[in-house]
C-alpha cells in the first residue's frame, strides 16, 4: 500500500471510470504531516511550506489555515498564497533570482523577508524594497541530496551583511539548503556549525542590530522506494543542532518543507499502452511518464513505486522497464534494482505511481509531443484545521 492514507489508496482501488493518466492529490496526509513535523520539532520550528512542491488552492488554503507559513519563488506563487489566506507577514521569497521588478511587486504586497545570496541581489533589493530585511542564504555542499542548492561562501556572507547596512536593509539571519530529498539528517548540524561561525562573525563585525531568523532551508524527504530515515528523526536532529550550535538562539527559525508534507499525499493512476519486449528486456509502455506526468525527479534519483492495481499483488512478476508515452529515450523510470510487475499484464491495465504529490504536478509538461498534462484530482480535507 502507498505510504499516503486509507483515504487515498481507497479513492486508486475503488474508482475505474476516470480516464488515464491522472493524479489524486490527498490534502488529509499533507495536514498529517504538517501536524506531525511540528510535533517532532516539540514547536520549536516555524515552518513555511515550499510552495514550488505543490500549489493546488486547496492543499494552499488547508496550511495556511494550519499555521503554517510560505515560501515563494515567483510572484505567481506570491499572487497564490495571498489568494489562499495566507498573511504577507508569513511569507518568505527565498529565491535569490529575482528581477527589480519581482522585487517590488513582492514589497508592494507585504512581503517584507527576502533571501540573498549576492551583492547583485543585496542592490536589486535595496532599489526594489527599501528598508526589507536580508537572510543571507549559505552555501551547503554535502552529500545525501539528489540536488544542491544556491549559495555563498561564509566570507562572502559576512562582506554581504555590511554591504546591506550601508544600503539601508536590516539583516535579519542566515538561511541555506542542504539539498532535495536529503537522505542523511546529519547535514544540518553541519550547516548549523558553519551557520553559527558565520553570524557570530556578522555580529562581531559590527554589521547587523539584530539578527533573529535562522531558516535550515527544506531537503526533508518524501517516502519513495529508497527507504530514509523517518521524519522525527530529522526533526529531533534539526532541533538539536540548533540549541547546541547557537548559545544565544534564534528569535525566529524555520523550516522549509515541500516535499515532505505532499509527496505521501499524492498518487498517478495510469494505463499500460503497450508490453514490449527488445533485446531479451520487457518494456512497459504507459500513458503517464516524465513530462506529461511530471515523473522528471526521476532525473535526478528519485524512485517512484508502482503497483498494478488490476492484479492481485501474489500474481507471479517479472522485471520489467518502465517508460513514458513520448518517443524520448530519458522517459523511462530509472532504478536500482528493476521494477517487477505481474507476467500477464497487458494493455489496458492500470497501474498506480506513488508517491507523486511532490513536484509532479508543478511538472508537468504542456504538450510535449502531443501530450497534455495529466488531469489532477483533490480529495478536500475531511475537517479543516481550527
Amino acid at each position: 500500500m502507498p505510504p499516503g492514507s486509507a483515504r487515498l489508496w481507497r479513492f486508486l482501488t475503488t474508482t475505474q471510470h476516470l480516464p488515464t493518466p491522472y493524479s489524486v492529490l490527498d490534502i488529509d496526509t499533507a495536514l498529517l504531516r504538517h501536524k506531525q513535523l511540528v510535533a517532532a520539532t516539540g514547536g520549536q520550528l516555524e515552518l513555511l511550506y515550499a510552495v514550488k512542491a505543490n500549489a493546488d488552492p486547496g492543499l494552499l488554503s488547508a496550511l495556511a489555515q494550519a499555521g503554517c507559513g510560505m515560501d515563494v519563488a515567483s510572484p505567481g506563487e506570491l499572487r497564490q498564497v495571498l489568494s489562499a489566506g495566507c498573511p504577507a507577514d508569513r511569507v518568505s521569497y527565498s529565491n535569490p533570482f529575482r528581477s527589480r521588478e519581482e522585487i517590488a511587486f513582492a514589497h508592494e504586497n507585504g512581503v517584507r523577508v527576502f533571501c540573498a545570496d549576492s551583492p547583485e541581489e543585496v542592490l536589486r533589493l535595496a532599489a526594489g524594497a527599501p528598508g526589507a530585511s536580508v537572510v543571507l542564504r549559505l552555501a551547503h555542499t554535502g552529500p545525501g541530496a539528489m540536488s544542491p542548492r544556491f549559495g555563498c561562501s561564509p566570507r562572502e556572507a559576512v562582506e554581504l551583511a555590511a554591504l546591506a547596512v550601508m544600503h539601508h536593509l536590516e539583516v535579519a539571519g542566515l538561511c541555506w539548503h542542504v539539498g532535495t530529498q536529503q537522505k542523511d539528517p546529519g547535514q544540518w548540524p553541519l550547516a548549523c556549525a558553519t551557520g553559527a561561525r558565520v553570524w557570530a562573525a556578522i555580529r562581531a563585525r559590527g554589521a547587523a542590530g539584530r539578527l533573529r531568523v535562522l531558516n535550515l532551508g527544506g531537503g526533508l524527504p518524501g517516502t519513495y522506494r529508497v527507504p530514509t530515515p523517518p521524519l522525527r528523526a530529522y526533526a529531533c536532529t534539526i532541533a538539536s543542532a540548533v540549541a547546541e550550535c547557537f548559545a544565544d538562539p534564534p528569535v525566529h527559525t524555520f523550516l522549509e518543507p515541500g516535499r515532505a508534507l505532499v509527496a505521501d499525499a499524492g498518487a498517478t493512476v495510469s494505463s499500460v499502452k503497450a508490453v514490449v519486449r527488445r533485446n531479451g528486456r520487457i518494456y512497459v509502455i504507459l500513458d503517464a511518464g516524465l513530462w506529461n506526468a511530471g515523473l522528471a525527479d526521476s532525473l535526478y534519483g528519485i524512485e517512484y513505486a508502482v503497483t498494478a492495481l488490476d492484479h492481485s499483488l501474489a500474481a507471479p512478476t517479472h522485471p520489467v522497464m518502465i517508460c513514458g508515452p513520448t518517443c524520448d529515450t530519458l522517459d523511462e523510470l530509472s532504478v536500482g534494482d528493476a521494477y517487477r510487475l505481474p507476467v500477464d499484464l497487458a494493455t489496458g491495465d492500470r497501474v498506480v505511481i506513488w508517491p507523486t504529490g511532490a513536484y509532479c504536478a508543478t511538472n508537468a509538461a504542456v504538450n510535449f509531443n502531443g501530450y497534455p498534462p495529466i488531469t489532477q484530482h483533490t480529495l478536500p480535507p475531511t475537517r479543516l484545521p481550527p
